[in-house]
């Protein structure tokens, strides 16, 4: 077959006289991007957990398990050391790997995970400025540093750095981009091991996530647009990785053979499109959200961490952001296909942020999501390409000569287009920094991103939830009134927007019960229960109010289905105590009080009401000593 034209040189600008001056500024440059872009999340490191840190570190039965859960890591899905429901077809070992080794060496500490979350974000960008110099070779050095300048800087990483979960993220676009660089150094120097280092790096990057699998396609366009194979080794290659996808798709398969996707919750709350009323209307609305990413990577304000049911409205073909949508993406796509062999460096662009946005799209399958900003952390390359082409093109900086003697030299050759790049990353810098802040926990980012997505069903609950959550951590707190009511305020906009959510309903079963409307709280708690029937907490609750509203038979009924469900639920036990002492049955009352003493030796109001009991059968001594005792204890009635 014969060899194609590799057109990228014709871009003008000479050859570096130098290779070892040229490997230096390479590496200073490199390091700039690298410094660059942890510095500017260094503000993370003091973070908490946030979004779906807890149930893959600290709430994971496996992770927390340390180095000796890995096995187990290996062989099952991602959700499995977590909860039943949430279970499904996702298998993303690498990074729960990374969470278990950490967690053997600093148990349940954020900070760490934080640390590395910026550490790995950094080494990311600075092998994505020398990925891009071995890409752009032929080109000015001054387009890989300014490309990568964007990249590091971009606040709609944030999402991802922040998120600790988000390494997965992270990890498989690390590991893309190492594949690409030793593909590469493979075909210049024609050593077998570089392809070895380059096949294991894009299994890696599948087992971190499946959008690894882009890789697949970016790989060869890499080859096609910036190599001097032909198309032969291309295709050799090609064939390499794809045996490498069929053997991850394998294990995949293995491991993930027992659990299918009804498994796992998909419905309306988690991805908007399942409330499309036609296929018209779902597509409408996916070429809207494209549209959306496209508008957040050039402006990126505002940003939030939830785009759930229902913030993105469905759309149809007459709406605007649809047709803008569709006339934006339908043009780009003929666009790259009609200039495929003429300008490989804006159309590697746009091909690369249409393909690793492919699959988070919801144009080919509805995923678990309706919108988020962590799906742009690789399509947004794509992204600073396109801009970084525009600008080199604006300024006529493909027409400096690209050999440089020193770091002052770079950067003095090229004043226009540094004046105009510099700001963009300065505004970009204070955004990132400036948004880090609202991602100290989940109740700062979802209190502030609620205003932003008011219209999300699952922003007003998780505010709701942590609101709540703070009282019950402090309940002395002196705005607990206020904090209790803003709690239900943020729970019942969240039913308005989605009637059928259940999350909500428990906790306001327990904020109506402390402000003693036991007739609400009835009503909410019996909503949970007909949705969700495996929690003892629930029953535990139930029967509580039960009790309050002296339906005793009911209480008794949902506090036995509590113990069911955990014979050792000490408020089950104590809920049963109170309703048989309250029915006149004493000895059960006594039994149950006895039950709670063994598991709580500590619980005085047991104490108290077993020797209000003994005195009420006439054995004083017997009162005297529980009653005593509870005293002890400090129980005051």
């Amino acid at each position: 077959m014969a060899k194609k034209q590799v057109k990228s040189k014709k871009t003008t600008g000479k050859p570096f006289s130098d290779p070892a001056a040229l490997k230096k500024l390479k590496f200073i440059l490199g390091g700039i991007i690298a410094v660059l872009a942890f510095l500017l999340y260094a503000n993370t490191i003091g973070h908490e957990y946030t979004l779906d840190d807890h149930p893959a570190i600290d709430e994971n039965k496996v992770t927390t398990l340390g180095i000796a859960g890995i096995p187990t890591l290996l062989s099952t899905d991602y959700w499995y050391g977590y909860k039943d429901e949430l279970r499904g077809p996702v298998y993303r070992p690498t990074s729960l790997i990374m969470f278990a080794i950490v967690w053997q060496f600093f148990p349940d500490n954020p900070h760490i995970n934080h640390f590395l979350n910026v550490l790995v974000y950094a080494i990311t960008c600075f092998l994505l400025f020398m990925v891009l110099c071995r890409l752009f070779q032929n080109f000015n050095i001054i387009i890989p540093f300014v490309c990568a300048l964007l990249y590091a800087a971009h606040p709609i990483h944030t999402e991802v750095v922040n998120n600790i979960k988000s390494m997965d993220e992270m990890l498989c676009f690390l590991f893309g981009l190492a594949s690409i660089w030793f593909v590469l150094k493979h075909l210049s120097n024609k050593f077998t091991m570089p392809l070895v280092l380059g096949g294991i790096s894009f299994f890696l990057s599948l087992l971190s996530k499946e959008t690894g699998i882009t890789f697949l396609a970016i790989i060869p366009l890499s080859i096609y647009f910036f190599s001097d194979a032909t198309n032969k080794k291309n295709l050799s290659v090609s064939g390499i990785l794809l045996a490498i996808t069929g053997l991850y798709l394998i294990v995949r398969m293995v491991v993930l053979k027992d659990v299918h996707q009804a498994s796992v919750t998909i419905n309306a709350l988690n991805n908007t499109l399942h409330a499309a009323p036609d296929v018209v209307s779902r597509y409408a609305t996916v070429f809207y959200i494209l549209l959306r990413y496209v508008m957040l990577l050039i402006f990126p304000h505002p940003l939030s961490c939830d785009y759930n049911f229902s913030q993105i409205k469905i759309q149809n073909l007459y709406d605007v952001g649809a047709f803008l949508g569709i006339a934006l993406f339908v043009g780009l796509s003929v666009l790259s296909l009609f200039h495929f062999r003429k300008n490989n460096f804006l159309v590697f662009g746009f091909l690369f942020f249409l393909v690793t946005l492919a699959p988070v799209s919801n144009f080919f399958f509805l995923g678990g999501s309706t919108m988020a900003e962590r799906f742009l952390y690789m399509p947004s390359l794509g992204f600073c390409i396109v801009i970084t082409y525009l600008l080199i093109h604006f300024t006529k900086t493909e027409k400096v000569k690209s050999h440089f003697k020193t770091l002052s030299q770079l950067f003095s050759s090229h004043i226009i287009l540094f004046s105009i790049v510099l700001p963009i990353v300065l505004l970009y810098s204070f955004k990132t920094i400036l948004r880090n802040g609202n991602w100290k926990d989940n109740l700062t980012i979802f209190s502030h991103d609620v205003i932003t997505s008011d219209n999300s069903a699952t922003a007003h609950q998780i505010v709701g939830s942590e609101l709540f959550q703070s009282v019950a951590e402090s309940p002395n707190s002196k705005n607990k009134t206020d904090t209790l009511q803003l709690a239900k305020n943020h729970l019942l906009k969240a039913l308005e927007i989605f009637p059928y959510y259940r999350g909500p309903n428990s906790i306001l079963g327990i904020i109506y019960y402390l402000e003693n409307k036991f007739d609400s709280s009835y009503y909410y708690q019996k909503k949970e229960l007909e949705s969700q029937k495996k929690d003892p907490e629930l029953y535990y609750n139930f029967g509580k109010t039960l009790n309050k509203l002296q339906r005793y038979d009911e209480g008794i009924q949902a506090s036995n289905d509590a113990l069911a469900l955990d014979p050792d639920h000490e408020g089950a036990n104590y809920n049963l105590a109170l309703a048989y002492t309250n029915q006149g049955n004493t000895d059960r009352g006594l039994y149950y009080f006895s039950r709670v003493i063994s598991i709580d030796p500590n619980r005085g109001d047991a104490y108290y009401f077993s020797g209000l009991i003994y005195r009420s059968k006439g054995d004083e001594a017997k009162a005297t000593e529980y009653i005593n005792k509870a005293a002890t204890l400090g129980f005051i009635p």
